[in-house]
């Protein structure tokens, strides 16, 4: 009887984390809008999807910091994506490894929006292998690094999987 209510108690428990981990992976692939404090303000998501190659990805432990106008806004690590609150106007937005507490050895990589009150705008810094260049045993310093702007409706499938940075820093 002891036997039976144990075997019982161990299936009960495996269908419960089942299910846990079910319903908790099913919420992992949502991307939920960062609200504005100021509805004068513009939301920029600067995001960092993982590289699409097969097989190992590019620079996966080095990150560069996120300057606008100047200002650190963050580092942007692989597959995170930090949502920052603007005023209107034009801003320039720099992927920089010429911080202090960045790990980003690439050139830094600019791009200059012009932001409008209440809009939403999605930055990607994509980094790839650029396997165009690439030879049997040679990886080091073969990528191609790109930050440019993304349409939201093609940009939330890319940034629904990613970390918050500014919640896992």
């Amino acid at each position: 009887m002891i036997n039976r209510f144990r075997r019982f108690a161990s299936i009960f428990l495996a269908v419960v984390l089942t299910f846990a981990m079910i319903v908790g992976c099913a919420n992992s692939s949502y991307f939920e809008p960062t609200p504005l404090a100021e509805p004068d303000n513009a939301m920029v998501y600067v995001y960092r999807p993982g590289g699409s190659n097969p097989g190992k990805k590019p620079l996966v432990t080095s990150y560069p910091e996120i300057l606008v106008d100047g200002e650190s806004v963050g580092m942007l690590k692989n597959k995170q994506y930090l949502a920052v609150e603007l005023a209107p106007g034009s801003r320039e937005f720099v992927a920089t490894g010429l911080t202090k507490d960045a790990r980003w050895e690439p050139k830094d990589r600019m791009y200059s929006l012009k932001l409008e009150a209440g809009k939403s705008y999605f930055l990607r810094l994509g980094v790839e292998f650029d396997t165009s260049a690439m030879t049997i045993g040679s990886f080091r310093g073969q990528y191609i690094i790109n930050l440019h702007n993304i349409e939201e409706s093609d940009a939330v499938y890319e940034i629904r999987s990613l970390k918050n940075a500014a919640l896992t820093n």
